[in-house]
Formats: structure tokens, sequence, C-alpha cells
């Protein structure tokens, strides 16, 4: 039985939620999450406040969004698939890599607003450990796909290998290679991809 299609009150409905988290996106990074009110966001997306909250909720709600919206800007599942289809364990292997470009290329304004504001911001806080956990989760999933395949190496253990993973394509540590010490994202890519093969791989 063929999916129903969303009705057009649903179409606009996720339209102007878009939007609202789009306006959201911008001002934090522009002025930072304590600076920026509902009513900014309404302003800038062109709704009301009402619609704001009527739309996802509190600035608090806009704000846990975030991860949704970087798993889809980086189009982490479509990359996740592409690999899952391969039988390259080099591949496999650099896919956390992969998919750390990508949350950089795409979304480089989130994680530095995210970063530099969740020391003082325990809803940033939050939302950064909660990309935290996938961005882990995905190691041992990579990790399992490569025992699967007998491709791990045999010199480390599967919970030591995705935390070593995990830890070399965290995007904080891309984000300091960046704006740090002035990486290209091909570079960080290269050099992260390199490294978890050869963590993981005999």
């Amino acid at each position: 039985m063929p999916s129903e299609q969303p009705t057009l009150r649903e179409r606009q409905a996720e339209f102007t939620r878009q939007e609202i988290l789009a306006a959201a996106r911008r001002l934090f990074a522009e002025r930072g999450f304590t600076r920026t009110s509902v009513r900014d966001i309404a302003q800038a997306a062109g709704v009301s406040a009402q619609t704001v909250y009527d739309s996802i909720g509190s600035k608090q709600a806009v704000v846990a969004r975030l991860n949704d919206l970087i798993d889809s800007e980086a189009h982490i599942g479509t990359i996740a698939k592409e690999v899952a289809d391969s039988q390259d364990p080099r591949q496999v292997a650099a896919l956390s890599a992969k998919v750390t470009r990508s949350i950089l290329e795409h979304c480089a304004d989130i994680i530095h607003a995210l970063v530099t504001g969740a020391a003082a911001e325990p809803e940033l806080q939050t939302v950064l450990e909660e990309g935290h956990r996938r961005h882990v989760d995905g190691a041992r999933s990579v990790v399992r796909t490569l025992q699967k395949m007998g491709a791990l190496a045999s010199s480390v253990d599967a919970a030591t290998a995705a935390e070593a993973l995990a830890a070399v394509t965290d995007f904080r540590f891309a984000l300091i290679l960046r704006e740090s010490y002035g990486w290209s994202l091909d570079r960080i890519e290269t050099w992260m991809a390199d490294t978890c093969r050869g963590l993981l791989l005999d």
C-alpha cells in the first residue's frame, strides 16, 4: 500500500519549521545562543514568536533539533549507506573520516557555535553530548562491520578500536585542525582516513 502524500498544510508546516531552524542557525552562529531570543528567531524567519513555539517549541527545543539538521545537511545517512554496501575494508575504515569532513564542510557554523558556547550554556552542552554519542555509535558500527568482514586488525580489541576511531575523527578535533592549524578539508579527511586505516586494519 503506497504511503500517503503529505497534505498542503503539512508541507507548509514543515517549510515553516525549516525556515525557523535556518534562522536560528544563522543567529546562533552570528550572536551566540545567549544573545539570541525566540523573538529574534521569529523575526529572522518572518513568523511570529508564537509560531516558533507552536512549530518547534522553546529555544532549547530549537537547539535540540540542530543534531538532526547536521545529520541531514551533512548527508550522513547517504554516506553510511554507501559504505555499508561496500566490500572494501579500506573504504569502511575511512567512513568516520568522510562523515567528519562532510559535517565540517556543510555545518561548520553549527559546530563552532556549539563548541564555543557549550562551556557556558547547559542546553548547548546537551546537544554537543548527543552529537558525540551519535559519533561514537557510528565508530562502533564501523568496527562491527570490519569484524564481520574479518578485516579488523588482530592487535586491537573492538572496544579500544571504536574509542580510538571516535577520538581521531572527532568533529571538535577536526575544527581545531581547520581553525587553529589552517588545514584544508581535503588534508583533514586524508589524514584522518589514513590514520583510521592504520589503527583498524592489518
